[in-house]
């Protein structure tokens, strides 16, 4: 059997630059979910907080270069899935009210989706699939409803992300199964974390046999996590913050992970800005002169990913996300050896997995440095790769 591994990615690849996208196709992930797209009450579409389409036109309100790299992750091989929901939100309750006012093409729904994937395409890659994390309003209706909206768009499936078994999914499932065919709806991504701790994958593999689809069993597991921020909260640095005075970036050392840099008024300020998947940076109190290319002023904060190599730097003070994660979703702990053991478990059952995911990839980056489940700052246990090999050895 051929194990499917798959990731949930927020903004740690919406503005991890090419650190994350050289990161995820490294770790060998099978899928990555771009998590997440809102849907406004007039139908503009958000990847969290960034307005990317409106009137449908696909425009990034910050720049991500969202196309271009995502479509290396699709040329290594990597299918690229946008879910749409999450928890708190009202999307699925916007979704619901534009169907009822049309779902064809000139009507804000249509337009935006189908915006969205031209974008993709445009930029050489594609969107293999829309997964629904509906967790705002369960209407039968409404899921069946995007879903053929999609397939008239030329989406070539979905997939559904459920924390719980319930009529309204397996209507939904049954009934686009009949309309868009046997594969349409492609995987079910099984929440098995936090309100959906301790499901089996056994009763969906039911289903599935029930309704005769051509759909992967995919359940997933959360990682260790950070403090809250993780950067920023409620006015102070989060708590994994951690400052070393006086060190910057060694100035020989590799600098490919640098992210990027702006000026700010304080190392507070500089905290407040950062935007996802930056593990460390320094902020310079004063000029600082590193070697060619790399002068900087005082209120320069220099952003990276990966792990540091500090250099003495009297100029500046450095801060990054080492202080510590834990498990607070998982019933059985949340290092890989933890996931690899359930998954083992669920090996045996009566429908075995077709593979797992992992949720979060922004959680792997913001624990990479905190020496979590036996690591360290400079050797780390819970990179991305260590969570993929998690899925693959307790299921083969």
């Amino acid at each position: 059997m051929t194990i499917n591994t798959r990731i949930y990615a927020g903004g740690a690849i919406s503005f991890g630059g090419q650190p994350a996208i050289d990161d995820l196709i490294a770790a060998g992930y099978s899928a990555v979910i771009v998590w997440s797209v809102h849907v406004a009450s007039d139908g503009t579409l958000a990847l969290n907080n960034t307005q990317i389409v409106a009137n449908g036109v696909y425009q990034e309100a910050q720049p991500m270069d969202l196309p271009s790299r995502l479509a290396q992750l699709r040329k290594a091989g990597v299918q690229v899935i946008f879910s749409v929901g999450s928890g708190g939100v009202s999307d699925y309750q916007h979704i619901g009210a534009l169907l009822a006012k049309g779902s064809g093409p000139g009507t804000p729904l249509y337009d935006n989706f189908a915006a969205l994937k031209a974008a993709m395409v445009a930029g050489g890659g594609d969107i293999d699939a829309i997964d629904f994390d509906n967790e705002d309003d369960m209407q039968t209706s409404i899921m069946v409803g995007f879903g053929e909206m999609l397939a008239a768009i030329g989406y070539a499936s979905v997939t559904f992300c459920p924390y719980f078994l319930d009529q309204v999914w397996t209507d939904t499932y049954t009934q686009l199964l009949q309309q868009c065919g046997s594969g349409f709806v492609s995987a079910i991504h099984l929440q098995c974390y936090s309100g959906g701790a301790g499901q089996s994958p056994d009763p969906w593999g039911d289903v599935i046999a029930k309704a005769g689809g051509n759909t992967l069993l995919i359940p997933g597991l959360a990682t260790n996590q950070a403090g809250a921020g993780p950067w920023w909260d409620n006015g102070a640095p989060g708590t994994s913050v951690v400052k070393t005075p006086n060190v910057a970036m060694y100035g020989q050392a590799d600098w490919s992970t640098m992210l990027r840099q702006g000026n700010y008024p304080s190392a507070d300020a500089a905290m407040q800005a950062t935007l996802g998947g930056e593990t460390f940076f320094f902020y310079c109190r004063n000029y600082l002169d590193l070697g060619p290319g790399k002068q900087f002023q005082t209120g320069d904060a220099v952003y990276f990913a990966g792990i540091p190599w500090w250099g003495s730097a009297p100029q500046c003070d450095a801060y990054a996300l080492s202080g510590g994660c834990r498990n607070i979703y998982n019933d059985g702990g949340a290092c890989p050896s933890d996931l690899q053991s359930q998954y083992a478990a669920w090996k045996k059952g009566k429908h075995p997995p077709d593979g797992g995911f992992i949720w979060l990839y922004d959680s792997v980056v913001n624990c990479l440095l905190s020496g979590c489940c036996g690591g360290s700052e400079t050797a780390p246990t819970t990179t991305a790769k260590d969570y993929r090999l998690a899925i693959t050895n307790g299921l083969s």
